[in-house]
């Protein structure tokens, strides 16, 4: 695998062509440039389009150009930049954490606290937070409670992906992009915008990316592609409508857990994994033949590279992943004077196929180590499927009159297809048993509305309203030992209301300062035990206060905000060991429990400057004060340390600080432009579960830098872009058993492409 070397020689690619040209002198490529002022991104965080700064709450906003200057392939590779979000490698994906609130729950049993949506569609699979980011408009990502503007549940915020939509007025044009990069990375993307007629236009986009595996098992490697096609139509000047139909599919080894240090002499539950001569017929004394354990990995888990943390041990052989996903939509905005009226259905189907053994690799119960997955129970097939129908309704006025107003309607419709999950595993006695997950249909009804309405030229106030009602089922039944132990069937009900209320003041011109309180919420549901055990839903309490400023001639923008959270039932997961219904057996779970009432509180600010032509500073921090409330952890099975209680301790995924620090200048060569960025994320350390006692848990602080070159002329583009200079590996989520999830390598993509 080469690591270090092909960045080098993507820069001196990049440096041959450009000293092919005439000789350098400063210069612009775009009016922007050319102004030497700093451009804001349209965004439509509030449903209808403003300017980042116009909008009176904490919003992000990364410009598809962006993306694909740096060469960000996925949506979490777009979002680890991002000031106070923090993305976190599941089992079946990745989840999004925003000011320290989050989901580490498999949404199978838990919803997301971070609403993904695609061209106004909820989506609602982890695996869609590592899916490919080709022919973006932007991604914008908002903090806090937001349900008074969008029908699905948002307690800590929402991340908006928007794609390119087609075009009557930029003629028949499009880009093509191929990229190359170590792991033999190929990746080639591209898009075409078709005007069919003055009223119909056309455009297709697609990928097709392969890569190895970057953990020496070939692990976290890809292999997917994707195409979108979006219809426009706007057959009378009051009608716009846009049909879309998007196809995902992406296969390979997937993810692996990788060894955490210090594993050697510490492996040591559960025995029949762990020793050679456990034997739990023994009930009179030490239950090992001989009554001596003899340990059956006294060295631990031995990697095949010691030391280097994308190195893994024989015993954890990759399994594999097969997914798919297709969606279906349309948009209708009718302008009916006054206000314009939106319909938005969605349709949308995933099949997730997952076989792996994160936890104990190919080490069956008793019998040891096969090496090999066919044949292997710890293997299980976790196929998950799920289909989404929704229906969103919303009036929203028009013009610049004292009064604003977003009025919608909500529903959606989830089917697991009749998908039953099967888990596995050993009791402590060493029995097999299998339980068994049958999810049924639920759904979410909901109504929302948010008024702003002006009280002078300068001073705004808002108030906003959302009422929901979601509906779950689940029926469940174990066998142990092969035979029957028990069913169960589940449904809950579960209403909410959510409200904002906030006001906005201009100090100048392009100054504004805003405050409003918000409340979100996030429905609760069973744990995958037996009998099934139920948690709570999640509520939040969030006040804000920030202020937006352009300054000294569209040359700087200086935003800031701080915030306090009362966070009520946070939900979060730990394994415990359980009765199996009303058995004497006992069996390992993972098992979801609410928090006490936890406090958030902190602040944030972001500066762009532009202090000469060509040039470009950036930078953001986030503080955070993220601690838990009386929340008591049982006793692990794998560490046997005893009750825990969290209070006061620090919230996963939540560092103290956090930041970045950016910098980018042009230089003109010939009739081109030679850009030459670095960007660093910086990080102090934080707990990446609330499992703080695992070894491991405990991601110390960082930092992570990138860089890139690139030369534009008449179209064309050549750059290099070089990601995780340090070559160091973050923990993202940690195991029992000594195992963990872990980013990626030092990695280095050379492209070229054509926009026409």
């Amino acid at each position: 695998m080469a690591r270090s070397t092909f960045f080098g020689a993507s820069v001196g690619a990049v440096a041959v062509m450009v000293a092919t040209l005439p000789g350098a002198a400063f210069g612009q490529a775009t009016d922007e440039e050319n102004s030497g002022r700093i451009n804001e991104i349209i965004v439509t965080a509030q449903k209808r389009e403003q300017t980042i700064q116009d909008t009176p709450l904490s919003v992000s906003a990364v410009s598809g150009d962006e993306i694909q200057r740096k060469a960000q392939g996925s949506l979490d590779a777009v979002l680890k930049n991002v000031a106070g979000v923090e993305v976190q490698g599941l089992a079946q994906g990745a989840q999004i954490y925003i000011r320290g609130v989050g989901s580490s729950i498999d949404p199978t049993f838990a919803d997301p606290a971070i609403a993904l949506m695609v061209d106004g569609a909820y989506n609602g699979r982890t695996e869609s937070v590592q899916s490919a980011s080709y022919d973006i408009s932007r991604v914008e990502v908002l903090r806090g409670p937001q349900g008074t503007l969008y029908g699905r549940n948002a307690s800590g915020g929402i991340v908006n992906v928007i794609t390119r939509d087609p075009s009557l007025t930029e003629g028949l044009s499009g880009y093509w992009t191929a990229q190359f990069g170590n792991y033999d990375h190929v990746r080639g993307e591209g898009a075409i915008n078709v005007p069919v007629s003055d009223a119909v236009a056309l455009r297709v986009a697609g990928y097709r990316e392969k890569r190895d595996g970057f953990v020496d098992d070939g692990s976290y490697d890809s292999d997917s592609w994707g195409l979108r096609g979006k219809l426009l139509v706007e057959p009378t000047d009051w009608l716009r409508i846009v049909l879309k139909g998007d196809v995902y599919r992406a296969r390979g080894k997937g993810a692996n857990t990788v060894p955490v240090a210090g594993s050697a002499g510490n492996l040591t539950f559960p025995p029949p994994y762990f020793f050679t001569n456990f034997d739990p017929s023994i009930t009179d004394g030490p239950p090992f033949t001989g009554g001596v354990p003899i340990q059956r990995f006294p060295n631990g888990w031995v990697q095949a590279d010691p030391g280097n943390a994308w190195s893994n041990d024989a015993e954890h052989v990759p399994g594999y992943i097969r997914r798919k996903a297709e969606t279906f939509s349309a948009q209708f905005d009718a302008d009916l004077g006054p206000a314009t009226l939106t319909l938005l259905p969605s349709y949308s189907r995933s099949a997730n196929t997952l076989v792996s053994s994160f936890l104990f690799g190919s080490v069956l119960p008793f019998v040891g180590p096969t090496y090999m997955i066919e044949g292997n129970d710890n293997y299980s097939d976790q196929t998950t499927g799920a289909t989404y129908k929704s229906i969103e309704v919303r009036l929203a006025s028009n013009g610049k009159g004292p009064l604003q107003y977003v009025l919608g309607f909500y529903y959606l419709k989830s089917d697991p297809n009749d998908y039953v999950l099967e888990t596995t595993g050993a009791t402590n006695d060493g029995q097999a048993y299998t339980l068994s997950n049958a999810f049924q249909p639920g759904d979410t009804i909901a109504g929302f509305g948010q008024v702003t309405y002006a009280l002078t030229d300068a001073l705004r106030v808002t108030g906003g309203l959302r009422v929901s009602q979601d509906k779950i089922a689940q029926g469940y039944s174990i066998a142990v030992g092969g035979a029957d132990a028990g069913t169960y069937d589940f449904a809950q009900k579960q209403s909410s209301t959510q409200y904002k209320v906030g006001v906005e003041y201009d100090l100048a011109e392009k100054s504004l300062v805003y405050a409003h309180y918000s409340t979100g919420f996030k429905q609760g549901g069973i744990s995958p035990t037996f009998p099934p055990i139920a948690f709570k839903p999640e509520t939040l309490k969030a006040i804000e206060i920030g202020v937006k400023n352009t300054l000294f001639d569209d040359r700087v923008l200086f935003n800031a905000a701080v915030f306090h959270y009362d966070y009520k039932n946070y939900q979060f997961s730990v394994f415990e060991e359980l009765n199996i219904a009303d058995r004497a057996e006992t069996a390992t779970f993972s098992v979801i429990h609410n928090a006490g009432p936890t406090k958030i509180k902190g602040a944030e600010a972001s500066l762009e400057l532009a202090p000469w032509k060509h040039g470009r500073l950036t930078a953001s921090v986030t503080y955070l004060d993220a601690r838990y409330g009386d929340t008591v952890l049982p006793n692990s099975p794998f560490v046997n340390q005893g009750e825990v209680n969290l209070k006061g301790a620090q919230l996963q995924n939540s560092p103290a600080w956090s930041g970045n620090i950016g910098f980018e200048q042009g230089i003109a060569i010939g009739d081109g432009m030679l850009t030459v960025g670095v960007n660093s994320h910086l990080s102090t350390g934080y707990y990446v579960t609330p499992e703080q006692y695992l070894p491991g848990a405990y991601q110390k602080g960082y930092t992570r830098t990138d860089a890139s070159l690139r030369y534009e002329v008449d179209g064309f583009t050549i750059s290099a872009n070089v990601r995780n200079i340090e070559d160091k590996a973050q923990t993202t989520y940690v195991f029992p058993a000594y195992r963990r999830f872990v980013t990626a390598p030092r990695t280095a993509v050379l492209s070229v492409g054509y926009k026409f």
